[in-house]
């Protein structure tokens, strides 16, 4: 990115409503893309602060809208949705709330079973390899303990593959 010739009030405005057209951003988001453009300090908290008065920088709003974006186009769990709202400057307290927002107990045990429901077992791949597989992925998408082997133990259930109490997970 190329440093700003114009370190002005203005100049960082303008750069400013630029990204927003883009898309949505958090506070933190703006002031790392402001600094990286090389604005000072005091203009980067001076543009934020006008951002939050005109209603344009909303870190509540941006979380809402880009954890139900997230989840519609590539669902995760709680646990990663709110690691991936952190990473985008969201707060820990108002990542902690929108993801339990969004994942009430029920909702994370559903979301879970349709994941699981679309990760199939490769050809010739022993039930215990797709097991371990699928339990992998449910945690890397960030699902608690408790629902990936609540999850398993429903499907080793229906494929008569074990007593889902005895799962080596």
């Amino acid at each position: 990115m190329r440093k700003t010739n114009n370190p002005s009030a203005a100049a960082a405005w303008e750069y400013a409503l630029k990204i927003l057209t883009r898309r949505q951003q958090s506070e933190q988001e703006m002031r790392w893309k402001l600094q990286a453009k090389g604005f000072p300090g005091e203009v980067v908290a001076a543009t934020l602060n006008r951002l939050k008065d005109a209603g344009l920088l909303d870190d509540a709003s941006f979380a809402r809208e880009w954890a139900t974006y997230r989840l519609a186009t590539h669902p995760v769990g709680p646990r990663r949705l709110r690691r991936e709202l952190q990473e985008h400057g969201v707060a820990p307290s108002l990542a902690e709330g929108i993801a339990g927002d969004m994942f009430p107990p029920e909702a994370e045990l559903a979301a879970a079973r349709e994941l699981a429901g679309k990760y199939h077992r490769r050809q010739g791949e022993t039930a215990d390899h797709y097991y371990q597989r699928l339990a992998r992925f449910l945690w890397q998408r960030g699902f608690n303990g408790y629902v990936v082997r609540q999850v398993l133990g429903e499907l080793a259930k229906e494929d008569n593959y074990i007593d889902s109490n005895h799962l080596n997970l």
